[in-house]
């Protein structure tokens, strides 16, 4: 394996950092839980740009065509794991999930979500969670309201991905949410960890949760009914 290697596809550019990535590799300077958790899943880093006012090209043409966003979403969703253009486009795709939520581009956003979602709020994620929210949320709809009422309680909240995990399936991402209460302007950034569901390369199910072992449980988990 090449490290520290560029992949270059048209009008992208990423640098893959100086570390194994891949199943079965062990990292320096990394405890024996991680390493545990890298066996099972290949770990990716993921940059959010904190400027983001306008769709990209892609995003233009999917919303157009939301078909042809569904098909390239099931191609890329068949790659293994492993694989080095899957990686490029996984980062990519929270990437651009991250950006759209943050620019409240709902239409954008949804584009990875697959129509029948499933958001699951088992706990409280900080104080703009209202604790009728708790449950499950189904649809494109349901995911929205949720949304909502925490840019209500948190006008410039964001979601801030740094990397996520890769099981074939399931992903789990790792990174903050920032912001300051809309009424009394006390600052948040607190730790979120998700667990995606893919199915056909779109987010079926969305789990979040404050710690991260619990994710990491989750993501190893069978997958129950709703």
């Amino acid at each position: 394996m090449e490290l520290g290697s560029h992949v270059f596809l048209p009008g992208w550019s990423f640098e893959f950092p100086a570390y194994p990535l891949y199943e079965g590799e062990i990292m320096r300077g990394v405890d024996s839980e991680e390493q545990v958790e890298l066996v099972e899943g290949v770990r990716t880093p993921v940059a959010i740009r904190r400027e983001t006012k306008r769709r990209t090209f892609d995003e233009r043409i999917g919303v157009r065509f939301p078909a042809l966003a569904r098909v390239l979403a099931s191609a890329w969703s068949r790659l293994s794991p492993r694989s080095r253009l899957r990686r490029v486009i996984l980062a990519r795709f929270i990437r651009k999930a991250c950006e759209a939520v943050n620019r409240r581009d709902f239409d954008a956003l949804f584009l990875g979500l697959d129509p029948e979602i499933e958001l699951h709020w088992e706990s409280p994620i900080g104080d703009y969670v209202a604790p009728d929210l708790l449950g499950v949320h189904r649809g494109h709809e349901g995911y929205r309201r949720v949304w909502e009422s925490g840019i209500e309680a948190m006008s410039d909240l964001r979601l801030e991905i740094e990397e996520v995990v890769d099981y074939g399936d399931r992903l789990v991402t790792a990174g903050r949410n920032t912001g300051h209460g809309t009424s009394s302007g006390v600052p948040v950034d607190q730790p979120v960890f998700q667990v995606l569901t893919l199915r056909r390369g779109l987010v079926m199910r969305q789990e979040d949760f404050t710690e991260r072992d619990k994710a990491i449980e989750a993501a190893r988990l069978p997958e129950s009914g709703g």
